[in-house]
């Protein structure tokens, strides 16, 4: 049985499939603490939820479709791994990757995310 935090980040990824934002930034603390990939324009480091709001609104210059689909959930204690399949298309053309994606908790809402 998944824990509380396991069902959080689902419920997160699910809800970013939707396109439902609102509910995806419902998963996150406050102060989360959020670091993309210097590898890709909008990567960086965020701060709060509007720090992480910013980071999604730059997904949709680059990206006309994008899903980010968990394989699985791996769960040590407050931290949680998350490998991803990554596709889309956007201006720079299409993906389609793996990627690992680093989750800390607390109170049952995501601390901190980083992307392998």
């Amino acid at each position: 049985m998944s824990s509380d935090n396991v069902h959080a980040l689902r419920s997160a990824y699910d809800a970013f499939a939707r396109q439902d934002i609102p509910a995806v930034m419902a998963a996150f603390h406050e102060d989360i603490e959020w670091q993309g990939p210097d590898s890709v324009p909008w990567g960086g480091d965020y701060h709060g939820h509007d720090g992480v709001g910013r980071f999604f609104g730059a997904l949709g210059e680059y990206w006309q479709e994008l899903r980010v689909e968990p394989e699985e959930f791996i769960e040590a204690g407050e931290t949680i791994i998350v490998p991803i399949r990554l596709s889309g298309k956007g201006s720079g053309g299409s993906i389609d990757s793996q990627s690992l994606h680093l989750w800390r908790m607390r109170d049952g809402k995501a601390a901190s995310f980083r992307e392998y």
